[in-house]
């Protein structure tokens, strides 16, 4: 077998055998200031780039991970993504910004509803939150917005 076929065959192996049902969103256990745990699956540096123009006091950081909290529990959810944001605040000082996204999804499939708390700092260095509820649809089975 020549060296370029041998080449696309390794190729295609891995192709292959990296798709389908065996993907499992990465995480990392991270321990909070309270001391309970949680699933990140991600922390992100977030450009403030709208329609190509680049916005500096837009930048910001943001958190994603998997809430251990019932969606119902709206008061013991808040607390959870407040003490989530310890995670990013420090960093979020040090680098001068005025925003930061904490999103508490249900699993690590980031699939179905989800809560998205953007914090914003007050000139006093403050930080406040809105929380916002949202749903990732699935395209593959169907589910489109205003279905559920």
């Amino acid at each position: 077998m020549s060296p370029r076929a041998l080449s696309a065959c390794l190729l295609l192996s891995l192709c292959l055998g990296c798709g389908g049902e065996g993907f499992r969103q990465p995480t990392l256990e991270q321990r909070l200031p309270s001391g309970r745990t949680l699933q990140v699956t991600s922390c992100l540096l977030v450009w403030g780039v709208e329609h190509g123009e680049r916005h500096l006091d837009q930048d910001s950081f943001s958190l994603e991970y998997v809430s251990a909290v019932p969606p119902t529990d709206s008061q013991e959810l808040e607390r959870e993504a407040l003490d989530a944001f310890e995670l990013i605040r420090p960093v979020s000082e040090q680098w001068h910004f005025a925003t930061a996204t904490v999103s508490a999804f249900r699993s690590a499939e980031r699939t179905g509803k989800y809560d998205i708390f953007a914090f914003s700092r007050s000139p006093d260095g403050r930080w406040s939150s809105k929380r916002t509820t949202m749903k990732v649809y699935n395209t593959e089975s169907g589910d489109k917005p205003g279905h559920s």
